[in-house]
Order: C-alpha cells, then structure tokens, then sequence
C-alpha cells in the first residue's frame, strides 16, 4: 500500500524537525558530557581535600617520625651492647672436658703506653702540657691585671695652681688611674665657690699646664707614669708617699715635681704672646727631652 507522503512543503517541515530533533539529541548529549565531567571535577576535588592535612597535624607526623627513629636507634644500641655483653660472657672448652659450668672470660684493658721519662720529648705536642701552659699564661695576665688595677686606685693628693694671671694654691683628692679631664672636673668643683670666672666654665674650657707642657684631657697620669712623660726640666709627675710627720692617711700619695697650673682657655688666647703663657707648648709624648741641656734654652 502506498504511503501519502505530501507535498514539497511537507517534505521541507518533516526535515527540519528531524533537524531540530537531532540538534536537541546533541544538546542532551553535551549535557550529559558536562555534567559526567563536573561530576569527575568533584570526585577528584573531594579525593584531594582527604589528602589536605593542617599544620597542626603535619607537625604531630614529624614529631611522630622523629619519636619512631630514636626509639628504633635506642632499641638498635640496647641490642648491640647485649650482644657485647652476650660476647663477654662466653667461654670455652678447648678439650671438651669441661664439668658443665661456664667461666666468664675477662677482657683486660691494654695498656696505654706512656713515653720515656729518659728521653727529651719537650720537641712533642703534648696537650696535658700545652693546657697547663695556657692556664699559666691567663693566670699571669690576671695577675698582671689586678695589679695594674691596684697601681691605678691608689689615692693622690696634687696640688696645683688656679692662673689668672698670678697663682693660687689648691688641692684635690683623687685615683692614680684617671684622667686629666677627671682631675679638671674636681678642680673645677672646688673653683667655683672661689672664683667668679670659672662659675659659668666647663671642663672643656680649662686647660692643664705641667712644666710649660699642655697635657690633653684623654690622657691619665698613670700612662704619663708608665710613659715616664718628661718636660724640658725633666720628668712631669714624681708620685712619693707623705712624710710621717705630715700627719696623712697611709698609702696617700703627692706630686714631689713643680705644680700644675690649671688656667682658662680663654685667659691663655688673651695673653698667649705675654710670659709665661708664651712658653707653653702641647705635649707630645714622641718628643726626647732626655738630651735637652740649658745651652739650648739661651740658642733660643
């Protein structure tokens, strides 16, 4: 039997549903790809969060880790000295007649073999030697050490001169070991309540002359000791103990040279080309005073 199947017209709306239904098949198709692979996305994400540890927890691993490997180094060392001590025990029958009983063998230590008290070995290093010398040489510097810290703390009574033009006689009380910045500090306290001029001073604005000699402010008397400091005249300082009869605290010493002068900068820029302050030189520590005589004074 014959099928009906249309005009032109029909023939073109059956295509394009068969068109419109394969497109949609596709579609579908797509959809179900997509969702097949979001699915997939998941799985491997969730797969990924197991995996995922804190910090917290990576660090309880480690500290496990590390708890495992020392107990499996202590159970190895606790082995291996039981198969030394299992070692020590053994003992054995040469002649196979023994009664049964096990002897302990004892291991004797050998012998260190010591050098020969007859023969010079001072040449060899010898580390019992060396530390000994070692503990000498810091016993020495220490021993050193405290008594140039004796040397330093001894007291001084040095008498100088405020100038201002003429002298006036002071004393201070003060260390062996500090320096003239120190000394200028004292002098300056005992100054003040006397002079107006020195009320608005500082250390800064003083100067200290020894024998025509300006002495710098960072150095200590007891380096110009050491340095055994001279002038033109001969040494700076000469430290001696006090008579007995001058009634002072034992151990207290003086200056037996000339006194200081201790004198304002200001007052030495005013009247640096008038005497005495034209005499006054910086002192230089490099400079031999030793060979000076007075026929150099008057070639001057």
């Amino acid at each position: 039997m014959a099928s009906y199947t249309g005009g032109t017209a029909e023939k073109n709306r059956v295509a394009k549903l068969q068109k419109q239904r394969e497109k949609g098949r596709a579609e579908v198709r797509n959809c179900n790809q997509d969702v097949t692979n979001f699915n997939q996305y998941v799985a491997n994400f969730n797969q990924c969060l197991r995996c995922l540890v804190t910090l917290g927890e990576l660090r309880e691993r480690e500290a496990q880790h590390k708890l495992d490997q020392e107990r499996a180094e202590l159970e190895k060392n606790v082995k291996k000295k039981k198969k030394r001590k299992e070692i020590s025990t053994l003992s054995f029958d040469m002649d196979g007649e023994g009664n049964g009983e096990e002897e302990p063998v004892i291991l004797k230590k050998k012998k260190k073999i010591g050098k020969n008290p007859a023969v010079n070995t001072s040449f060899l290093p010898d580390k019992d030697r060396e530390a000994q010398e070692l503990q000498e040489i810091a016993d020495l510097k220490q021993e050193w050490a405290d008594k140039q810290k004796q040397i330093k703390d001894q007291d001084v009574e040095l008498t100088f001169n405020y100038w201002d033009g003429s002298g006036h006689r002071h004393k201070v009380l003060m260390k062996k070991g500090y320096t003239i910045e120190q000394f200028l500090n004292f002098a300056l306290e005992s100054l003040i309540p006397i002079y107006p001029d020195v009320r608005c001073a500082s250390v800064d604005m003083l100067m200290f002359v020894k024998a025509d000699l300006i002495i710098p402010h960072y150095l200590t008397f007891y380096q110009m000791e050491q340095m055994n400091a001279r002038g033109e005249k001969g040494p700076l300082f000469r430290f001696v103990p006090h008579k007995e009869e001058e009634n002072k605290a034992p151990g207290l010493l003086k200056d037996d040279l000339q006194y200081g002068k201790v004198t304002l900068r200001s007052w030495y820029e005013r009247n640096k080309h008038m005497f005495p302050a034209n005499r006054w030189k910086s002192f230089d520590p490099e400079v031999n005073w030793e060979k000076y005589t007075l026929e150099q004074t008057f070639k001057r």
